[in-house]
């Protein structure tokens, strides 16, 4: 066993250990969120979805340990055919997608009945893509320059095919390929720009929701963000998810309730996917979340080190972008379990009950970890070549 995980586990091992780590409390919480769900649906299995989360997250390790050992460089070659793929995809959503939660964002695979979101490839697909964009310009800064027509293009295509269903992963993708560029030394005053463009858009159309029968669920985030600036004088059926996620997180105290005790489980809308932070806090006390909210920080630190490792530009951006994409996300879902933001129904990686996330989010820890393995084996190189070199010097 030894010799197969040292044979076939590379890269970083403190993010192995966040993995196995995310995936335990994936498993524990997912058992836990799920008891109505399983009543509700599977005639009282309640082990039915913590069965299907370990097979998605079994499947997952699978794609990590297969991803981590494709070279990069074939990454960059595909990446625009897959971006192409994840657009189409987009696009059929639109017309044909399934309505699951009051939400369009599911494509059902024919013949196996399978559904899955497209938005969770595309935003994986744009990364790659725009870390190769950015790699190809770094050369001089007046280069870096013209990297951002090409990147904001696809950029614009992809948040605007996933925004009308789902508004919080289009600005995420955004803001991501934005940091992106920044690092990647795009002018600021191209980004300032762009930053300005969508604030505006943004404050135009909740303030014109009620008017924009093009997009149903426009009055859906109006009435997201009122309740968030104001939840005093919302109407309470609107905040009724954030105060349910408050009072699990408040009821959880120091040392939780235990394992499977969880009382808001029973009121908490979607308490296995957008608000499973409050259910860990309910549960496991402070303990609970404040290792969950640790891992994600180590996380974002353990992949500041492989950027800063990485002699080759590609690899660097492209871990970088997929480092902020994940943890972004994950910031993003517990802030809004504990009031800091508004409702948005992103999941937390690796952790949420969901097929379609916990892959592309292996998939995304498969090609970290390939930087990271890469980074090893050049260190690795260059000490036997050093080595190679003293032992050649003449006495």
């Amino acid at each position: 066993m030894g010799d197969w995980i040292r044979k076939y586990v590379k890269g970083d091992k403190v993010i192995w250990g966040i993995i196995i780590f995310l995936s335990i409390a994936s498993l524990l919480s997912v058992y836990s969120a799920t008891g109505f769900l399983a009543y509700k649906h599977q005639g009282g299995n309640t082990s039915y979805y913590m069965f299907k989360q370990f097979f998605s997250l079994s499947f997952g390790f699978a794609i990590i340990i297969l991803v981590h050992h494709i070279s990069y460089k074939w990454i960059a070659r595909f990446s625009l055919i897959a971006l192409y793929v994840a657009i189409a995809l987009l696009a059929i959503t639109l017309v044909s997608g399934v309505n699951l939660n009051m939400a369009s964002r599911w494509l059902t695979i024919p013949g196996i009945g399978i559904t899955f979101q497209p938005s969770e490839m595309a935003k994986l697909a744009l990364i790659v893509y725009v870390a190769k964009i950015l790699a190809q310009y770094q050369k001089e800064e007046e280069s870096a320059r013209e990297a951002f027509k090409p990147i904001m293009i696809y950029v614009m295509v992809v948040a605007g095919l996933i925004f009308r269903e789902n508004f919080s992963t289009a600005l995420l993708v955004v803001a991501v390929s934005v940091a992106m560029m920044f690092v990647g030394r795009v002018p600021m005053k191209y980004l300032a720009g762009t930053g300005l463009v969508a604030i505006g858009l943004i404050v135009l159309l909740l303030f014109l929701a009620p008017k924009v029968t093009f997009l149903p669920r426009a009055q859906t985030w109006a009435s997201r963000v009122e309740q968030f600036m104001d939840p005093e004088k919302a109407d309470k059926s609107l905040t009724y998810q954030s105060d349910q996620s408050k009072i699990a997180i408040a009821s959880g105290g120091l040392i939780g309730k235990g394992p499977g005790n969880s009382v808001q489980r029973n009121f908490i809308p979607h308490p296995y996917s957008d608000f499973i932070f409050a259910i860990i806090a309910e549960e496991y006390g402070f303990l609970g979340p404040f290792l969950v909210l640790m891992a994600y920080v180590f996380l974002l630190g353990r992949i500041g080190v492989i950027v800063r490792a990485s002699n080759r530009t590609f690899p660097a951006f492209l871990a970088l972008g997929l480092g902020l994409m994940l943890t972004s996300q994950a910031f993003v879902n517990m802030g809004v379990a504990v009031g800091i933001f508004p409702v948005t129904g992103q999941p937390l990686p690796l952790v949420s009950l969901g097929t379609t996330s916990v892959l592309f989010t292996c998939m995304a820890f498969g090609m970290i970890l390939g930087v990271s393995r890469h980074n090893i084996e050049q260190r690795k190189l260059e000490k036997e070549k050093e080595a190679v070199a003293v032992a050649d010097v003449p006495n």
